[in-house]
């Protein structure tokens, strides 16, 4: 069954703008676990479904064809993964891989597409969030191009952190370095450089963020202007304490898990 009061942004604000139709689309959802690195769908491939999430992140991972791969976008409860191709029935130029275990609802692309040809309102919302994803793309190619592999593991972690609402992460060398494009020594030693400035810990395949605001520093200007693009809003954090959302769930504490 679905949350009557679900935790996804997007069913939320259909919720507000028009009942009706949000009723007559949660009875189409199903609810579907997320496991760390499963892949929702693949590049220059169609997807069946659409996802929202309820909790966890899902990445959007750009690859080439020899198996390289690098994190053009993050995808959280604001938001819907595999909607891209609902609304242009083109094959996704990128994966779609769970990075941190949660939940979602699933609903058939061919259900989405009925109910934004009957409603404005959700035609809207999904357009407004496929603009607010090409925003993430376009910077994070700009980021992937210019910033170091030390600012973009640290704006990283400060969209993730945020996205899930946790500090903790369990995870491996291997993982980071597809997320931000870099050669696994290149991100243990950025991983080495923060820990080194007291920004984390690191030990046992567990990362923690100990200095948020440390975090912000070293990192570029993307993570700020990502977290706006992606949330509305940037994330803020409180003095040597963990990032937070200024949404209105604020801040959790609690462990997420990433593995390749």
């Amino acid at each position: 069954m679905v949350a009557t009061r679900p935790e996804n942004r997007l069913l939320q604000e259909l919720s507000q703008v028009d009942r009706g139709v949000f009723n007559k689309l949660v009875r189409e959802l199903e609810p579907f676990p997320l496991q760390t690195g499963l892949m929702l769908g693949h590049p220059r491939a169609v997807t069946d479904y659409s996802y929202f999430i309820e909790s966890g992140i899902v990445s959007l991972v750009a690859s080439t064809r020899s198996g390289s791969s690098v994190e053009v976008a993050l995808v959280g409860r604001e938001g819907v993964a595999g909607i891209a191709d609902a609304l242009g029935n083109q094959p996704l130029p990128y994966g779609l891989v769970v990075q941190l275990p949660g939940l979602a609802y699933r609903v058939p692309k061919l259900v989405i597409r009925e109910h934004i040809l009957s409603c404005s309102a959700l035609h809207e919302l999904l357009m407004d969030y496929s603009q607010r994803v090409m925003h993430q793309l376009a910077q994070s190619a700009l980021c992937n191009r210019f910033h170091t592999s030390v600012q973009r593991l640290a704006r990283w972690l400060l969209l993730t952190a945020g996205k899930a609402d946790t500090i903790r992460f369990e995870l491996t060398h291997e993982f980071v370095a597809q997320m931000v494009g870099a050669p696994r020594p290149v991100v243990s030693e950025s991983l080495a450089a923060l820990r080194d400035k007291g920004i984390i810990d690191y030990r046992r395949g567990v990362l923690t963020i100990k200095n948020s605001r440390k975090l912000w520093t070293v990192s570029c200007e993307c993570a700020e202007v990502m977290s706006r693009a992606s949330n509305g809003h940037a994330f803020v954090s409180e003095p040597n304490g963990p990032p937070f959302s200024s949404g209105p769930r604020g801040r959790m504490r609690r462990t997420a898990t990433a593995r390749s």
